[in-house]
């Protein structure tokens, strides 16, 4: 069994993964809701959109699932196959409404701890290919969890892109000879094993690919959702996450500052500074990474004029905005966005 320490450090994930675990394994003739209260879960309270399972206890049922069925595969497939949008609370409905899969990716990058607090996701882009990377932070012993995360996001890829649409390449950080197959039974792509994360990699002419169903002004109301569901999480958040989330509430309001924020966090200003750096960060560099990460997401609406986006970040005038956005991508905000909007569109 996992004790409290080890349940604090890897945090929660939301209860759509333990539903889609627990129909798996009912379809399958497998006594799911015995596995869950083994394991100190309330199977009931799985198909409740706001409970948090602790990671630790969910790592310990996903690892008692394998081992009590026969075909690892099927299982695998089973819990694809019943996890859809409303499984993961206003992030579900944010990707569905993403205008790309570049966009669904940097979405589901912003607010992965929706998903869980344990796992990092970041995108690696060149000239020709952009890979979606996740770091587990658990000490996964099964393979199934990492199955089931690249067989759903390829799932919703599929859905959103087309049935053609495949990766290039996936990443796998296990030795072949110990692997089984359920991933290559439904995905005929290259494997790399033994690496240091998992990640898919896909051309980055397909991700950038205006998609049928994007609805810019649905995907920014569910990413509204998506911080105040991450806000209610404060006991399992990091502190420059929660920092950068007040700050992507406030940017362009009134109370865009330093004290607001800090008292938001019952602390003062100067305590705020001193626990960030302890984080390695400042607040500075947190209201850089905001400002970066939302700007991805307004320049895509082609609505929205340089003030006004400029305003929405927080800028005091639109030649600070400028002198800033040319140093984050070496260019002009109209250079950027033109060549941004019309390369998606020849794709």
């Amino acid at each position: 069994m996992c004790n409290i320490e080890q349940e604090h450090h890897l945090g929660t994930s939301i209860s759509g993964w333990g539903r889609a675990l627990l129909l798996a394994l009912q379809s399958i003739g497998v006594d799911g809701r015995k596995i869950f209260i083994d394991c100190g879960l309330d199977p009931d309270a799985q198909s409740l959109p706001f409970t948090r399972n602790p990671v630790a206890k969910m790592q310990h049922v996903w690892q008692i699932a394998e081992t009590s069925v026969e075909d690892w595969p099927l299982l695998v497939e089973r819990t694809v196959q019943h996890l859809n949008a409303s499984s993961f609370y206003a992030l579900g409905f944010g990707l569905y409404a993403s205008q790309s899969v570049e966009d669904l990716f940097q979405r589901l990058s912003r607010y992965r701890e929706v998903c869980s607090s344990s796992v990092n996701i970041s995108t690696i882009k060149d000239k020709r290919t952009c890979t979606l990377v996740v770091n587990d932070l658990r000490q996964v012993a099964s393979h199934t969890t990492t199955d089931v995360f690249v067989l759903f996001i390829f799932k919703v890829c599929r859905e959103l892109g087309g049935a053609n649409f495949a990766p290039t390449k996936i990443n796998l950080p296990w030795p072949e000879q110990q692997y089984k197959d359920s991933i290559r039974n439904f995905i005929n792509v290259p494997f790399a094993w033994n690496t240091k994360n998992y990640a898919i990699e896909f051309q980055l002419s397909d991700i950038q690919r205006p998609l049928p169903g994007a609805n810019t002004q649905l995907a920014g109301y569910q990413d509204s959702l998506c911080r105040d569901y991450l806000r209610s999480l404060n006991e399992h958040e990091h502190l420059p996450y929660r920092v950068k989330l007040k700050i992507m509430q406030t940017l362009g309001s009134a109370q865009f500052n330093i004290d607001y924020i800090a008292g938001n966090l019952n602390m003062s200003p100067r305590t705020l500074q001193r626990k960030l750096k302890v984080e390695n960060t400042g607040f500075r560099a947190l209201v850089e990474e905001a400002r970066r990460e939302l700007v991805e997401s307004y320049i895509q609406n082609r609505e929205l004029s340089a003030t006004q986006i400029s305003y929405m970040l927080g800028f005091s005038n639109l030649p600070s905005f400028s002198s800033s956005f040319k140093g984050w991508y070496g260019k002009s905000f109209s250079e950027y966005r033109n060549n941004h909007l019309s390369s998606r569109a020849s794709g």
